[in-house]
């Protein structure tokens, strides 16, 4: 269990076990400077943060050159006065240097202690903690780039604008029931529930952030999706440029699912091909076949939603049984068979229609599908920059609050559209702010650091 002292002067060694050319130490607490001064007697105690050239006096193992970089006051990763040891990454001398700290008066620092502090100082909320955690473990750049975004703040500033304008509203709304004597309306009902829709608006993307990133560690799906024999094999062994499906001019061939890793211009995703969607009764392999289908539209980050050129009035019968499916699921309407189509339409371009994205495509003279191919890994791409904004830690300690937030949000807009009284919807207000507060860190138990701090190593 770790101990909340932040009494106490610090140090650790801050950089990996493994010899280097550079090793860094680290110091923080009020005898921070003292205890370098102690250490290094050779410099005066300067008023302002700064960079010192001195020599450490190891028993032993000799003098060694070092540079200090010392923040003597407040304005520091921990908020206190800290200090930094850059010298030869020898694990002997760093091991000497430490012993000579702590016989100058600093003591060992626990796992995490150094990032506690800044949590504890209000440096950084706990998002940002466990960012900094991410940073540490990260093993891909998509990884380490999803961690320094909430480390700068990805999910701090919005949390702070939610909780910000809740505490606001709370407030307007304390007022009236302050003055309910008197007959004084400080804020519409109209007003209060716009400023709860917008909160909720916010919790909602957040949790999508969150869903978004726990699925990171799997590649995104695409499903092929289309009535009996609208040529979604031949669509998928096109985009795949491989014979991947069997490819019958016989409708129902595709009895199961046929799954392929694409990797197009370093962007990795998972093209499925799905058997045709239709009605059939009893227990039977198209029946079973249909499950399977229905299971990958669930599970499908986009559909490719496929009506051929010479069934194109199949296309509103397709398009109302995928909404009805997957109503929030991005669809893009995809026109195989182009080669048939006796219209002049672009296969090089795709336009906007009610259902989604449209694209015009031929297997067989090949016309559509490099661009087709080309949008696929932009739209996955971009999701990869846009969505991914959470570290693992975050998404599985957070996305209980941010639902209970919701909810409670919610109860408090159904209690202004029916006039239940300012104090039940102050009441949720208040609930939605403990429940944000358990996410940003202004809400939280020994407990909860706890398991956080825990995991961090010696020194960060």
């Amino acid at each position: 269990m770790l101990k909340f002292d932040t009494e106490s002067t610090i140090c650790a060694i801050a950089s990996g076990s493994e010899g280097a050319l550079r090793g860094i130490i680290r110091i923080t607490g009020p005898d921070a400077a003292s205890v370098c001064q102690r250490v290094f007697s050779s410099f005066d105690m300067p008023k302002r943060p700064t960079r010192l050239p001195v020599v450490a006096s190891i028993p032993m193992l000799g003098e060694n050159p070092a540079s200090l970089f010392l923040w003597p006051d407040g304005r520091s990763y921990t908020g206190q006065p800290s200090a930094e040891i850059h010298m030869l990454g020898a694990p002997i001398l760093l091991q000497g240097l430490v012993q000579l700290l702590v016989q100058s008066g600093a003591v060992l620092a626990q796992p995490g202690e150094f990032t506690l502090r800044a949590f504890l100082a209000g440096r950084l909320d706990l998002t940002q903690c466990e960012a900094v955690l991410g940073v540490i473990h990260a093993h891909s750049e998509k990884e380490l780039n999803v961690a320094l975004r909430q480390l700068a703040g990805g999910l701090a500033e919005p949390l702070q604008s939610i909780r910000r304008n809740l505490i606001e509203l709370l407030a307007d709304i304390e007022a009236g029931l302050d003055f309910v004597d008197e007959d004084i309306l400080f804020i519409e009902p109209e007003q209060i529930e716009s400023r709860l829709n917008l909160a909720k608006g916010m919790v909602a993307e957040l949790r999508e952030q969150m869903k978004a990133r726990s699925g990171q560690d799997r590649e995104l799906q695409i499903a092929i999706v289309g009535l009996p024999n609208a040529g979604k094999s031949s669509l998928l062994n096109a985009i795949a440029d491989h014979q991947l499906a069997i490819v019958s001019s016989i409708a129902g061939t595709t009895r199961d699912y046929v799954r392929y890793r694409m990797i197009q211009d370093d962007v990795t995703f998972d093209l499925l091909d799905t058997a045709g969607i239709e009605t059939v009764t009893g227990d039977s392999p198209r029946d079973i076949a249909q499950a399977f289908t229905l299971e990958q539209i669930e599970q499908a980050d986009l559909i490719l939603a496929c009506t051929p050129a010479d069934a194109i009035d199949q296309r509103e019968l397709l398009i109302d049984t995928l909404q009805a499916l997957v109503p929030s699921k991005p669809i893009w309407h995809l026109v195989t068979k182009g080669d048939l189509s006796e219209t002049s339409c672009s296969t090089s371009d795709s336009h906007r229609v009610e259902f989604g994205d449209l694209f015009v495509v031929s297997v067989k003279d090949g016309s559509g599908v490099a661009a087709l191919r080309s949008a696929l890994t932009n739209w996955v791409s971009q999701q990869q920059i846009t969505a991914h904004d959470a570290v693992p830690m975050t998404v599985e300690r957070c996305a209980t609050a941010l639902h209970n937030a919701f909810v409670a949000l919610n109860e408090a807009t159904a209690a202004t559209h029916s006039g239940c009284g300012d104090e039940i919807i102050a009441g949720e207000i208040r609930i939605a702010l403990d429940e944000i507060g358990l996410v940003a860190g202004t809400v939280y138990t020994d407990d909860v650091l706890d398991a956080l701090f825990s995991r961090f190593c010696i020194g960060k």
